[in-house]
């Protein structure tokens, strides 16, 4: 172990005990209280640490194993965003050199407060492989001439799976809960303190991505579909079934399956 991961391992730990102290710091045993306040500052003070270093620590990017000589299309980074945004992430592309393939490539990556991060790349991936086979399968049809094209079979593909994405979006939302069957809008009607959540979390990802350089989001061409690679994509994803299983310590476990 080099100095420099020895002085990281040590501040993770620093980090992990002021946060057990902030949390004791919400006891109700007043002293108690007191006492974890007192050592989670003389720690923060310590190390030279505010409270929004601490927060940040929270805060981590997970990248998918898929990968992409090319550059992801567009169907690929419509399908990403759409669960970033279920699961209060940033989607990213992240594109280096792989030593393994020994060429450059490009892959999905998901920026957030974990666990969502992880979370949404559980789902982005599982949903990206039934897509690719899906799209797969299409663009086989049209090669063969079952089904009919004025585009391409790989463009008519790509239209396919745009409205395959588009319909699933809506689906998405039913790996989290929502409205009267989260609890914790129950105990709070007007859904402020999860609105207050997710704008603390959305603060810390935009601090913690203030240091690093990101490209600029190409603006995607405004382009005709294809009719009938549209109708066929949107009715392939409504035989897509999300079935939502909720587990405890507020851990979404999303298992997607496919209807034949």
């Amino acid at each position: 172990m080099t100095e420099q991961q020895h002085d990281e391992s040590k501040l993770e730990r620093v980090i992990r005990k002021i946060k057990r102290c902030l949390a004791l710091s919400k006891s109700p045993n007043e002293n108690e209280a007191a006492t974890a306040m007192r050592q989670a500052q003389a720690l923060m003070r310590e190390y030279r640490l505010t409270e929004l270093d601490v927060r940040l620590s929270d805060v981590d990017e997970v990248q998918s194993e898929k990968s992409r000589a090319n550059r992801r299309p567009t169907w690929d980074r419509h399908l990403s965003g759409i669960v970033a945004r279920v699961f209060g992430c940033r989607p990213l592309s992240y594109k280096h050199w792989c030593k393994s393939s020994g060429r450059m490539v490009e892959r999905a990556l998901f920026v957030g407060v974990m666990p969502a991060p992880q979370i949404a790349m559980y789902a982005y991936e599982t949903l990206l492989t039934k897509l690719t086979q899906a799209r797969r399968d299409y663009v086989a049809s049209v090669r063969s001439g079952m089904r009919r094209s004025a585009y391409s079979p790989e463009t008519a593909g790509d239209h396919f799976a745009i409205a395959w994405v588009s319909v699933v979006h809506g689906k998405i939302h039913q790996l989290v809960p929502c409205g009267e069957e989260d609890p914790a809008i129950e105990q709070h009607p007007n859904g402020r303190d999860l609105v207050a959540v997710e704008s603390q979390d959305e603060a810390l990802i935009e601090q913690y991505l203030s240091g690093k350089e990101i490209g600029k989001q190409r603006k995607a061409r405004a382009v005709e579909l294809d009719m009938a690679a549209q109708i066929a994509g949107m009715l392939a994803g409504q035989r897509v079934e999300l079935n939502p299983g909720m587990a405890h310590a507020g851990h979404v476990a999303a298992q997607i399956s496919h209807s034949q």
